[in-house]
């Protein structure tokens, strides 16, 4: 191993946790380095409800991980999830001087910290501030204002805010475990790091992100996050429905949906839906898979078309839809996707061209990919001066930290 900038990063998935470790060298060379999966347990919608099942399978996952990669981990990034989520927006609204002059970097930063100042549940906290449309002097459409002269600057941005006591489980869950909560990131944030492109942020374009349990989406236009949001329907309930309609287990039913699952019926032959009312097992066959799929797939769709609000609003998104998510590996998914969001859609599970991404193993590592990328490219909202105070930002915390210590330092530290 060279002597690139150590990341681990921990996806908490509804259905599945995920590690990885990633290597950043001196000129940005990106590189997977390792990772561990491990079935999720003690925990539910984005919440750890059972702290000592949830500290076990962290550590469980970690000590994999520690084992594939001879890497001691200390701590980890990792991302937020669930319906405590909520997307809102704020306007704020700040003048500038005794009179007109051009905006300067300061009165960004001070505009973007009274929209974080905006009302919001006492329970909750915000978790980002994404700066979406500018005005100077009321001239609306400003995308960036540095440098334009003015009187008055005012920014609508975009608020993320999450559950204060879920924030506290997930730290609470991490450190029972024994390790260090480092960072943290919204869970379709981290996801469209790894997988939109900044063609897709600019034009305008809809991830969504089929996972276990739940599916989660957001909005990007003209290079901001405008809206997100989750819908509580996902993969387990496909599987769910394949088990109930084939008369079979729950785990046989989940092979076949890997292995055989089809949600568009215009694809296969159809088979009269009778037969799924008949109290004997019926004979599986590609066209009643899809039959059975289909409606909950479109269910899942749908609501979050629903979600998102006015359709008008969806035919600006140039760019269409991106999909990913393990729920969406199923035959037919797309071409379902565009007939019910009526935009071009493409999947995509895997940032493009990623230097030892090949050796993941099958599944949805993208979020874990995107917290990786979040951090090896500064994005974490950590300023110039940390580093020139000794701080390092969170690259600077994690170098070091994550080597397996020789035989000989083990000692010294004994000693």
């Amino acid at each position: 191993m060279s002597d690139g900038k150590l990341i681990v990063t921990c996806d908490f998935g509804t259905t599945t946790f995920r590690a990885l470790v990633t290597e950043v060298d001196e000129n940005g060379s990106f590189e997977v380095v390792g990772s561990a999966e491990e079935p999720a347990q003690g925990f539910h919608d984005g919440d750890f409800v059972d702290l000592g099942a949830g500290a076990a399978c962290i550590a469980r996952l970690i000590g994999k991980l520690e084992e594939a990669t001879d890497i001691f981990v200390t701590g980890f990034a990792y991302n937020v999830s669930g319906s405590h989520l909520r997307s809102v927006r704020a306007t704020a609204q700040l003048p500038i001087g005794p009179g007109p002059r051009p905006i300067r970097q300061a009165d960004l930063d001070e505009a973007r910290s009274r929209a974080s100042t905006m009302a919001i549940p006492f329970d909750h906290q915000i978790l980002s501030v994404t700066p979406v449309e500018y005005a100077v002097d009321r001239v609306r459409g400003v995308v960036d204002p540095l440098g334009r002269v003015g009187s008055q600057l005012e920014m609508q941005a975009h608020l993320i805010t999450g559950s204060r006591s879920v924030l506290h489980n997930i730290e609470n869950a991490i450190a029972t475990a024994k390790y260090k909560p480092l960072a943290e990131e919204i869970d379709v944030m981290a996801t469209a790091i790894a997988l939109l492109t900044p063609r897709d942020r600019a034009e305008g374009v809809m991830l969504i992100d089929v996972g276990g349990h739940a599916t989660n989406w957001a909005v990007y236009r003209k290079n901001a996050l405008i809206s997100c949001g989750t819908v509580g329907l996902g993969g387990w309930h496909l599987t769910s429905d394949l088990s109930h309609g084939l008369r079979i287990p729950r785990d046989e039913a989940e092979q076949v949906k890997r292995t055989r699952g089809v949600v568009l019926r215009s694809l296969v032959d159809q088979v009269p839906i009778d037969v799924l009312f008949d109290e004997r097992r019926p004979t599986e066959t590609p066209g009643l898979v899809a039959a059975i799929l289909e409606p909950r797939m479109e269910e899942i769709f749908t609501c979050v078309k629903a979600d998102y609000g006015d359709p008008r609003e969806l035919a600006l998104l140039k760019a269409g839809v991106v999909l990913t998510g393990g729920g969406s590996r199923c035959k037919g998914t797309v071409g379902l996707c565009e007939e019910v969001m009526d935009l071009p859609v493409r999947r995509a599970h895997t940032p493009a061209s990623l230097k030892g991404a090949e050796a993941l193993p099958d599944g949805q590592w993208a979020t874990a990919l995107g917290l990786s990328l979040w951090l090896s490219h500064g994005e974490g909202g950590l300023h110039a001066d940390e580093e020139a105070a000794g701080r390092g930002g969170w690259l600077g915390r994690l170098r070091g930290r994550f080597r397996k210590a020789q035989p000989a330092e083990e000692m010294a530290a004994e000693a």
